[in-house]
């Protein structure tokens, strides 16, 4: 009844209709945050190269600059007396020229460093870009945060209402750009609607007796919107031109960007800014002839990848009796079909091929048992943990399954001709050692800068004379792969060479879905490119323990112990820390067991986000309820409230500690974890998150939009660590059990820092 009375007291005052104006400004504040940050990074991955270090260094630098922010920035500027809501519409509405300008950019980078369409951007270069470009909008979108915050403390509200609204507002900004804005709008559509979106917001928070400061916005917002709708995707296509000279085309999926360039009748397409094939080509000669040729009566054949780059024009060349072709992006059969020359495009129509939109890995692990002679995998190397799923000893198992007792595996990687470095010697080495499980027989095979692995269980000759009888036999019409070809391949120096270093005996690490050591190895020879001592400092990383890793957590909980202070800081940062390490291992084992579909990735993500908001609304709940215990003056009510405030920041790192006990345990079972487990294990870890910051800003006792800030920044290095150290680094080296034990651990001392 107290309560009810209350309530009615509180909306009698207008205290909620003034609580809900900003609540409204910060859930805009996180919908523009999280849409502009998933577009930076498909911005960046299109631009650079697109590994797991790229992916945590952006994260990191976009977590970081918002710590800035927030903590930074934001705690000077909530000294001043009073902020007003003018100040925050100023702020939001500064977002839409900055979000342009950070774009525009961007597309033009290549052009200011002077690379090449295709080529590789300097490491230097990239660290620098992925680095300074967050700094044109995170740090204005923590300083909102903390800004925002205190206007929600002087109208009466909770720093944990703050967090609330900006979680709900990511949640649907997440929702959005996931499953609406990159299928349906242009990047730059969507950047200038996310201004549109921060001046109406501007122009709202405005509403209330501000109308000569509401006429500043409203304009904006219409002119800003007139040109999203007109001209967006004119503006879009023109920044690309800039670095895509000869571009015919383009388009955005769910996977990144595809273009086209035209070069005297010939077509290149590119993938995410890198080579994906060029029509003319002889390399598919390789891919398709070296596996079939060293089959003796293939049938039935399995192509993963690579089918619109001419594999399929050259299987078909083979008495084959049909072609299961696995494409993942359907947008890529739609700009083949647009693109390529008729010849080539009306191979998807004939009738031994049978094209399949999904993951090749999930159609692999349900295809029926021995379906095929054959199976060719034409994939990008094990670059990131999405791709590595096809190089680890499970899919290997998975193919044998697949194959007839007979049956033939390929896969190529690229490589060197003549001298592998260390780095690359490991990669190779780890790949070939880890198909050995599967396969008793292989034959590698190098060709200029490729090196192809033949696998198979059957007894058939593999070797020079064989294939190229069967190449004469079948009456296959080639350009490259000849019978003296053939010969050349098998004969030649490399040929001797690579079989004696690939049977050295050199000790490497097996690649598997728990411990995806070999996008680790791809990494380290991506960065030897261009700083080749580099390859020295990732052999030392590679010892790497988790008793190591314990030891910066003993001392900073030895140093909170003595500034007890800091106790709830660094708690908080640590569950960002593991909130981001369980995000990732999540995805990684949800894209193991079901495939990368991005349908079913964005649910994964959708429950992370809702449970972040859930578990907001969860600590706020608590929050007054605590905080009605002890509106009296006595000790023993305040006291009591102190202490469940501490009890419930210890359950929050016991959620941690358990939920990372749990995760472990569900990827040992031997049988497949169905999907909606990781959508639920997803929301868990979001809501850990989520309820831990407004329990937080209570135990700290001081509710200033200073404090909030502090713990807002903490929260976000924590995460920043996570993405940074996590993702590259911990990850590919200890395995997914073993940085599910470094989580719980992480738990286990922000335990031992609040008791």
């Amino acid at each position: 009844m107290l309560e009810r009375e209350g309530f009615v007291e509180f909306v009698k005052d207008r205290s909620l209709s003034r609580i809900l104006d900003i609540g409204v400004a910060l859930a805009t504040l996180g919908f523009i945050s999280t849409v502009s940050q998933v577009m930076l990074m498909r911005e960046l991955v299109a631009t650079f190269y697109g590994n797991e270090l790229l992916f945590g260094l952006a994260l990191m630098a976009w977590l970081i600059w918002g710590a800035v922010g927030a903590w930074g920035i934001g705690g000077r500027l909530t000294q001043w007396k009073r902020t007003s809501p003018f100040t925050f519409a100023i702020g939001i509405s500064a977002m839409a020229p900055l979000l342009i300008a950070q774009m525009v950019l961007l597309r033009g980078i290549r052009i200011i460093l002077g690379t090449t369409p295709g080529a590789y951007v300097d490491f230097g270069n990239t660290v620098l870009t992925v680095v300074l470009i967050p700094t044109f909008f995170c740090p204005l979108a923590g300083l909102l945060f903390t800004l925002g915050t205190r206007l929600m403390l002087e109208r009466h509200g909770t720093a944990g209402q703050a967090y609330f609204f900006e979680s709900c507002g990511a949640v649907v900004g997440g929702l959005l750009v996931s499953f609406v804005f990159i299928h349906l709008l242009s990047v730059f559509q969507v950047i200038l609607s996310l201004g549109v979106l921060a001046f109406t917001s501007a122009s709202h928070l405005m509403w209330d007796g501000q109308k000569h400061h509401r006429s500043l916005f409203l304009p904006l917002a219409i002119a800003l919107g007139a040109v999203a709708l007109a001209g967006g995707i004119a503006l879009d296509r023109w920044t690309l031109s800039w670095q895509w000279h000869d571009m015919v085309s383009y388009a955005e999926s769910p996977y990144g960007r595809l273009t086209v360039q035209a070069r005297d009748g010939q077509r290149a397409f590119y993938t995410n800014g890198l080579l994906s094939f060029e029509t003319q080509s002889t390399f598919p000669e390789e891919v398709a002839h070296f596996p079939l040729l060293a089959h003796p009566h293939p049938r039935h054949v399995l192509l993963i990848g690579g089918g619109v780059a001419g594999n399929l024009r050259e299987i078909l060349k083979h008495p084959i009796q049909h072609v299961t072709y696995v494409e993942l992006d359907p947008q890529v059969i739609t700009m083949a079909r647009a693109h390529l020359p008729p010849s080539e495009a009306k191979m998807l129509e004939e009738p031994r091929v049978r094209v399949i939109l999904s993951d090749g890995r999930h159609y692999v692990a349900n295809a029926p048992k021995h379906s095929f002679d054959v199976i060719i995998l034409d994939l990008p190397p094990p670059t990131t943990g999405s791709l590595n799923r096809f190089y680890t000893r499970e899919f290997f198992a998975q193919v044998r399954q697949a194959l007839r007792p007979d049956g033939l595996f390929a896969l190529g990687l690229p490589s060197a001709e003549n001298y592998w470095s260390p780095e690359l010697m490991r990669r190779n080495l780890s790949v070939y050692e880890t198909l050995k499980t599967a396969f008793p027989r292989l034959l590698a095979l190098t060709s200029g800068d490729h090196l192809f692995f033949l696998a198979t269980p059957g007894s058939f000759p593999m070797n020079a004379a064989a294939m190229s009888e069967r190449l004469i036999a079948r009456a296959i019409q080639t350009r490259q792969v000849t019978p003296s070809y053939i010969e050349y391949v098998f004969s030649n120096d490399r040929f001797t060479a690579d079989q004696q270093r690939l049977a050295s005996g050199r000790t490497v690490r097996l690649n598997e879905d728990l411990v995806p050591i070999c996008y680790y190895y791809d990494l380290a020879l991506w960065l030897s490119r261009f700083y080749p001592a580099v390859g020295e400092l990732f052999e030392r990383a590679g010892l790497i323990n988790l008793a190591w890793l314990s030891l910066p957590w003993v001392l900073i909980v030895l140093l909170t112990r003595y500034r007890r202070h800091w106790a709830v800081p660094v708690a908080i940062a640590g569950v960002g820390l593991a909130h981001m390490m369980l995000q990732v291992v999540i995805l990684i084992a949800f894209q193991t067991e079901h495939g990368t579909v991005y349908s079913s990735v964005g649910m994964v993500v959708t429950a992370f986000m809702a449970g972040l908001a859930a578990g907001s609304a969860l600590g706020n709940r608590l929050t007054r309820l605590w905080e009605r215990r002890g509106t009296t003056r006595t000790g023993t009510a305040q006291n009591a409230t102190a202490r469940s405030v501490r009890f419930g920041l210890i359950g929050i790192q016991m959620g941690v500690i358990g939920l990372s006990g749990l995760l472990v345990g569900l990827l040992w079972l031997p049988y497949e974890i169905p999907a909606v487990a990781f959508g639920v294990l997803a929301a868990a870890a979001g809501c850990i998150t989520g309820a831990a910051f407004p329990l937080a800003v209570l135990a700290l006792g001081e509710y200033t939009a200073s404090a909030a800030g502090w713990l807002y920044g903490a929260d976000l290095v924590g995460g920043a660590l996570g993405a940074g150290l996590g993702t590259t680094l911990l990850l590919p080296l200890l395995g997914i059990p073993q940085v599910c034990a470094f989580t719980a651990l992480i738990g286990v001392a922000g335990l031992l820092c609040l008791l």
